[in-house]
């Protein structure tokens, strides 16, 4: 007899259900009616038997349905280790596309723990289980195996990991790289959630400690033992590169492929870049390929509604032919289908082999069942979703349900998929004086707790157990659908400017103007060596600036100017600064007269947010970021105040502005006050309409939209009824701003894209701010360094934080492909959605229309370009926002701020004709809805390509998930933002003195104009004669040194400089000696700051001190010294002479920290 399941799994209506291996019975047995994520919560009852010893293989139809049932599960068994994914591709059969880089490492490591006996079961897809894969005795021949205190040659392990796949780079950061640091080797397993850092000594393994990939420091974990597994399924080196080199060649010759085609194929290779779809070429890497199947051993099949697996399993057969066909077609090498995928005989052959449960929603009863079945009346909770505009209490009947099932015995558990949501929940529950629990974890093997518990979880939808009294509900049940999306780390912020600085790049340095950088050079003079910055200027003049002086020096940043390079010497500099000054105290003044009178003038005080606010913001489909919660905040304790609200809210497109847009407007409506919405185009208002209305509709709120596309009589109607205050928030263009448009009681008006509207429009807004609140929004981001630069200036939010896994876009690099295309476009339309195409040349943009009409029939295409009549323009943009037409080819002018949920799908052809910024605007503009987004980038054929494109290809390919490419181009977008801010005058001038120097006498300025004291700084000149540098053997990338020079030439005090010591031992090892050095100096450099004290100079005999005016050495102080006339003296060109005779000059810099913090402590 089977043993008894966890009592948290009981259901009488399973209690004659045998476990397979335990009853002895391999047939298939069937369970009827499960509902929500019940299915899961069954498969954990299975798991949690105690003779269950064998793994669960459990199939879904399709990668949403399969990720669902693993978080669902994963939370139910409280073990996630238990529980392995193994996604399939996600990409077409013999499709030009490569796998996304973290499908493949999920993958991989599900096969590494399966190849160790780890996991009780393991979730994926029929196309996953179809798909042939890397052969199991490769993965095993491959396992490299590290251990804290064996030996391990560093050159046996760099050469292991390149065997493995794993591709060198200068910073880790993704999965399947290392980088190599001195003593340390920093790599990133495909089957760790963090990437590890090993140290060694000599050639023994001393340590291998986890460590942030943002940050690049060291965690807490640290393990004894590491086994790593091969970081990518086509194995391209060692007897892997030569087994795919003859069979790609055979393969090549059986299909006649022309010679130089192969031989580029096989270049390519050899370079360890792939191109796009060479994935599809894996059963020429090996001998012969495994299935799943191979990688485990006895197992159940758990399937997950068998008749859509099976139809799923046909379809994607039908798609290996329809592929297979195209590909014999094509130009390019391809294998026969039975060499890659199993046919439709193997795989039935495989399912109907061993025990096997059929889990299905519904009950489909028969007059005869050949099989054991079981019906589990399972509920759901579609009941529970409260009407918030017909109960005073939103969430009264919930909590009417709630006290029903408290009194009748039941166990609810309310699963939140954040903390937070979870204790807003609580917070609203609490005036109903529920018992309620807080549970943050729920540990497997324990029983569900009695009462109502709340706890956090990723759980889809609930369910309800009628004779056990057991209900499950998730927040969403609770306050409507929301967007969860897996959460990341932060993406590594830029440390400096100079972290991406180029040779030729250029740079300002605040003495000489603008140069061009010519990299970081390694000088010797003598026995003295150091690193210097290798600067240009026009007339060939050079400089070479010590690394301790690198404060001096900022990459040259302006949106989109190319300056003329500087003349050293020629006060052509100092004139052009002197300038930007004089405009910037212009601009500062201006403001700062307005921030004075708005801090004098009243406003309208609105009431604190009460409850019914704090439940509408819990019914925000979307986890908000830091940035847009900080945002919110503002806003609100702005409309608490008594002063006018005027701020400016910036932040990229989807990051969140409109939310905060939706609160303000809210508060407004709950205190009666009308709301004005006010956008520059027609599109734009009926984007917001669309949105505001879905956002209200559980609310008496009403919203209404006026705009050229209503009728004249809806318009005349919409103005009465606003004058009468019927119309709670009202949406429109510049028609708003008209004179018969009135507003009962107007509190808050909201700006979209100031910038986009015309003077006569600027004006009247200048006029209604005066009177009402103004909330104002911006697409393009700003830097963060000007946000700071103008604080007290303007009251100014950004976000820029992008949503939680926002990258989560499946981008694709790929030849252009008309089968390809024709595919993409027709997944995308048979979901119900919508596709770009970006085509970025108005001559043959309509040629494009017609040859995708052909492609496509079932398309309804539309064609934009800028050089179109503005009316016509936005009339095509609106026959896309509502859905008459699907398919839109248009240039780069895609509506900034169109955010169209049902467009998940980009292609842009040409696109290595594009610079990164613009395709990471582009890019933005799908992914917006739970639906997964895809990117395709199509290039020309490699043979059209020339050098530097295959090199952008390169970065493409790498950078295809907003890496560090991407963030460049955010920071290029930035730049854009902060001219459009600032206005054409201002950034006339930070093009003729760069951002950074801008930014540094904007908030000079500011501080002068604000009466507060300010100093000047001072910037130490170190000549002891010591070799104090980072070694390019210890730190090897040279823009990582530039970035650490930079940290260290910046420390405002000896903890600083420690840090940074740590920093370094902990990502490179142990110092060395000319490191230990540079240490030392930052230290006197410190000193010398702060007690402004410009050059410290060692001869061979003598110390010497030199003092500028504004020192902060008491002259008493230098007078006490002068006493000892033998060893101090003192010259009028403020001079401190210290003689010390002949010593080392590593003595010489302990001295003078010594003579320095005399001064100090006098």
């Amino acid at each position: 007899m089977s043993e008894p399941i966890e009592p948290r799994f009981q259901h009488s209506s399973l209690s004659g259900l045998q476990h397979p291996f335990a009853s002895g019975v391999f047939g298939r047995s069937e369970i009827l009616g499960l509902n929500g994520c019940s299915d899961a919560w069954f498969a954990a009852g299975l798991l949690a038997r105690k003779e269950c010893a064998e793994t669960l293989l459990i199939v879904a139809s399709d990668q949403a349905e399969a990720q669902r049932f693993y978080r669902a599960l994963s939370f139910f068994h409280g073990r996630q280790a238990d529980i392995l994914f193994f996604p399939h591709w996600e990409t077409e059969p013999y499709a030009p596309l490569s796998p996304h880089p973290e499908i493949e490492a999920t993958r991989l490591a599900t096969l590494a723990a399966l190849a160790n006996d780890r996991g009780k079961a393991v979730v994926t897809t029929v196309k996953a289980l179809q798909q042939k894969i890397l052969p199991r005795e490769v993965l095993d021949s491959l396992r490299l195996q590290l251990e804290v205190g064996n030996e391990m040659p560093r050159d046996g392990l760099l050469h292991g990991l390149a065997s493995l796949g794993y591709q060198r780079v200068s910073l880790v950061e993704d999965r399947g790289s290392f980088a190599v640091r001195g003593d340390l080797v920093d790599l990133f397993p495909p089957m760790l959630e963090q990437p590890v850092r090993l140290a060694f000594f000599g050639d023994e393994l001393e340590e291998i400690r986890s460590f942030d990939p943002a940050s690049q420091r060291s965690g807490d974990q640290h393990l004894l033992r590491l086994e790593l597994a091969p970081a990518r399924e086509m194995i391209l080196a060692g007897r892997h590169l030569d087994t795919f080199t003859r069979r790609c060649k055979e393969r090549c010759d059986d299909l006649e492929i022309p010679r130089a085609q192969r031989e580029a194929i096989l270049d390519e290779v050899r370079e360890g870049l792939l191109g796009p779809g060479r994935e599809n070429l894996l059963p020429l890497n090996y001998e012969s390929l495994d299935t799943l199947f191979d990688y485990m051993g006895r197992y159940c099949w758990l399937m997950l509604d068998p008749a859509a697996i099976m139809t799923a399993a046909d379809e994607f057969l039908e798609a290996i032919k329809s592929g297979e066909k195209r590909a014999q077609s094509s130009s390019e090498p391809y294998v026969p289908a039975q060499t890659f995928y199993l046919t439709g005989q193997e795989l039935d052959l495989r399912i109907n082999q061993g025990p096997r449960i059929d889990l299905a929603s519904l009950q489909v009863y028969q007059l005869e069942e050949e099989h054991p079945v079981y019906r589990v009346p399972v509920l759901g909770n579609t009941d529970l979703r409260p009407d918030h505009a017909t109960h005073d209490g939103s969430l009264a009947p919930l909590v009417e349900k709630l006290r029903d099932w408290q009194s009748d015995g039941w166990k609810v558990l309310i699963v939140c998929h954040q903390r937070g949501q979870a204790e807003r929940l609580l917070d609203l529950l609490a005036p109903s004086d529920l018992p309620l629990g807080w549970e943050p974890d729920l540990l497997a093997g324990r029983a569900f707790p009695e009462g109502i518990t709340l706890t956090t979880g990723l759980l889809d939808s609930g369910f309800r157990l009628v004779d056990e009294k057991l209900a499950i509900i998730c927040d969403d049940e609770i306050f409507g659908p929301r967007t969860h999306r897996k959460v990341r780390p932060r993406q590594r912020v830029f440390e400096s400017s100079l972290a991406d600085l180029k040779a030729a790049d250029l740079v300002v340095h605040a003495d000489y103007g603008i140069g061009r950088y010519l990299g970081l050079v390694h000088l010797q003079t003598g026995a003295v060596e150091g690193d210097f910055i290798h600067l240009e200027y026009a007339g060939e003049d050079r400089l070479y600036l010590p690394v301790e002086r690198i404060e001096k020096v900022q990459k040259y940043l302006s949106d989109g100017s190319s300056p003329r390079l500087d003349k050293m010497g020629s006060g052509a500099w100092e004139k052009a600064k002197l300038r930007a000054r004089a405009t910037i105290e212009e601009m500062a003044r201006d403001l700062l007269q307005v921030q004075a009178r708005r801090q004098l003038a009243e406003g309208f005080s609105y009431s604190p947010p009460d409850r019914l606010f704090r439940e509408f913001e819990a019914a925000f489909p979307h986890e908000e970021t830091p940035d847009q919660l900080e945002a919110i905040d503002s806003v609100l304790a702005d409309m608490v105040s008594e002063r006018p609200v005027d701020r400016l809210i910036c932040g990229d497109v989807g990051y969140g502005k409109t939310e905060v847009a939706i609160r303000a407007a809210f508060k407004a409506v709950l205190d009666s006050r009308q709301v004005a919405i006010l956008v520059p185009t027609t599109v734009l208002a009926r984007q917001h309409l669309e949105t505001f209305q879905q956002r209200f509709a559980d609310y008496p709120v009403t919203v209404d939209m006026l705009s050229r596309f209503r009728t004249a009589a809806e318009q005349k109607s919409t103005i009465k009824r606003t004058a009468a205050g019927q119309v709670d928030i009202l949406i429109g263009t510049h028609r708003l701003l008209q004179r018969d448009v009135h507003f009962k009681n107007l509190g808050l008006i909201v700006i979209d894209e100031e910038q986009r509207f015309g003077v006569t429009h600027k004006e009247r807004l200048k006029k209604m701010r005066a009177e009402v609140d103004v909330l104002t929004l911006t697409a393009t981001p700003i830097p963060r360094t000007l946000h700071q630069s103008m604080a007290g200036l303007r009251e100014l939010s950004i976000i820029d934080t992008p949503p939680v896994d926002r990258q989560a876009i499946r981008t694709y690099v790929t030849r252009f492909d008309d089968d390809l295309i024709r595919d993409a476009i027709l997944r995308e339309l048979r979901r119900g959605g919508q596709v770009y195409f970006v085509h970025n040349r108005v001559q043959s943009i309509g040629a494009m229309a017609d040859f995708l009409r052909q492609l496509v029939p079932q398309a309804k295409v539309g064609v934009g370009h800028g050089q179109m009549p503005e009316k016509e323009l936005e009339s095509v943009m609106l026959d896309f926002i509502e859905g008459r037409t699907n398919l839109l080819v248009c240039t780069t002018i895609i509506e900034n701020g169109i955010d169209i949920s049902s467009a998940n799908t980009m292609i842009i052809n040409r696109a290595d004709c594009f610079g990164l910024s613009q395709l990471y605007q582009l890019r933005g503009r799908v992914g917006r809805s739970h639906q997964r987004a895809y990117a395709y980038l199509m290039i020309p054929g490699e043979g059209l390509l020339t050098r530097d494109a295959r090199e952008r290809l390169k970065v493409l390919q790498e950078q295809a998930e907003l890496g560090a490419g991407f963030r460049i181009a955010r920071h290029d977008l930035e730049l854009r933002g902060a001219g459009d801010l600032l206005g054409a005058r201002q950034a006339g001038q930070v093009a003729a003195i760069g951002f950074e120097m801008y930014t540094e006498l904007l908030e000079e300025t500011i501080q002068e104009l604000q009466g507060q004291s300010r100093e000047e700084s001072v910037d130490p000149e170190i000549r002891l004669g010591l070799s104090a540098f980072l070694p390019e053997g210890y730190v090897a990338d040279p823009n990582q040194r530039l970035v650490l020079y930079r940290k260290l030439a910046s420390a405002l005090d000896d903890v600083e400089i420690y840090q940074a010591g740590d920093e370094l031992r902990d990502r490179y090892g142990d110092l060395p000696e000319a490191a230990e050095l540079l240490l030392e100096v930052m230290k006197l450099r410190v000193l010398m700051k702060q007690l402004h004290v410009e050059l410290a100079e060692f001869d061979g005999h003598n110390l010497v001190f030199a003092f500028p005016g504004n020192t902060k050495v008491a002259p008493e102080q230098i007078l006490a010294l002068l006493e000892d006339s033998k060893k101090y003296s003192f010259s009028p060109d403020y001079r401190l002479r210290i003689r010390l005779g002949r010593i080392a000059r590593e003595e010489v810099l302990t001295i003078a920290k010594k003579e320095l913090q005399a001064f100090c402590r006098l």
